[in-house]
């Protein structure tokens, strides 16, 4: 009987121990770590961008922690003072995945409050996120007027300035489509200009938002998207155009070099005493260009820059005749 009292409490310690061992007698890998209350979240932010209120954090757990996080308990409540509620309403349940909500409830000028919850795999729940205080305010109008200006090695945007202390940011995409769109300035501008790098590929779409530049930003609605395109770009007119007699006969023809970095190439024109209209000869990449035909009479000559796409205005006129030697 003590034999069989023996294997008896033996029984017992191993189906008691079930719950931490894989099965008695084998090695197995305990599973008391699912039963640990997950860590909680420690930080919010929220921005009121048009008719939202979107908030998002960030959670990060061990390797081991992983796969026992189900998700997060988003909870809100209302007030109009500092003090922080007492209850609080979850208003939405979101995968572990999922760091970020947003909350269409709202009315501009009420005080909310947020809070999260996090949820293991065992339904434990963590201890409460700090509570994070936002008070959406009026927003400011959409710019309006937007334009631009292509310089040297810059595009200016320009737009009608707001009344009231209101800043901008200004938003940069592929297309028209306002949601794919990047945030180009890294703190929110105090007046309606900014300048961005050219480019000379494709074409690039910026809208502005106004904003009171508050904790959570209050940024309005965008403006009219405005398009630029490096094909409408047009250069200034080349300078200073002269020329040397070559040795080898005809001439060479240099000019100043034009400022805008996204010049590609230029076109180089002639007409002879006995023509009546100009004739496009040749280009050249850098401002120099050989003309090998011979000089047997005045001839004129101009140079004009291109951009990606479009011509530029004519230089001025170059008058030459032919050497002394040859006359």
């Amino acid at each position: 009987m003590k034999f069989r009292g023996f294997v008896f409490s033996i029984f017992v310690i191993c189906f008691t121990a079930g719950a931490l061992l894989t099965s008695c007698g084998k090695k197995g890998e305990p599973t008391l770590v699912t039963f640990v209350k997950p860590a909680p979240v420690t930080n919010i932010s929220v921005v009121h961008r048009e008719d939202a209120l979107l908030l998002s954090w960030s959670y990060s757990v061990s390797s081991d922690m992983q796969d026992l996080i189900k998700g997060f308990y988003v909870e809100k409540a209302v007030g109009n003072s500092d003090k922080i509620p007492t209850e609080f309403k979850n208003i939405v349940f979101l995968p572990a995945n999922v760091t970020h909500y947003t909350d269409n409830d709202f009315t501009a000028g009420t005080a909310y409050f947020y809070r999260i919850l996090v949820l293991s795999v065992r339904n434990i729940i963590s201890d409460q996120s700090p509570v994070i205080k936002v008070t959406p305010l009026m927003l400011p109008p959409a710019p309006a007027g937007l334009s631009y200006e292509v310089k040297n090695d810059a595009v200016d945007i320009r737009w009608k300035a707001a009344e009231g202390k209101i800043k901008y940011n200004i938003y940069k995409g592929r297309d028209k489509n306002v949601s794919s769109a990047v945030l180009l300035n890294k703190s929110a501008l105090s007046g309606p200009l900014f300048s961005d790098k050219v480019e000379t590929y494709l074409p690039s779409y910026y809208f502005v938002r106004s904003l009171l530049d508050s904790d959570i930003k209050d940024e309005g609605f965008p403006s009219e998207v405005l398009e630029v395109n490096p094909a409408d770009f047009v250069p200034s007119k080349p300078s200073a155009l002269k020329y040397v007699y070559a040795r080898q006969g005809g001439l060479v023809l240099l000019w100043n070099e034009n400022p805008e970095t996204w010049v590609k190439r230029y076109h180089v024109y002639r007409k002879r005493a006995t023509e009546s209209n100009f004739g496009f000869i040749g280009e050249a990449v850098t401002p120099t260009f050989k003309d090998n035909s011979p000089l047997n009479s005045q001839t004129t000559y101009y140079v004009t820059a291109l951009g990606t796409s479009r011509e530029g205005g004519a230089s001025a006129l170059l008058e030459v005749n032919p050497p002394p030697q040859d006359r």
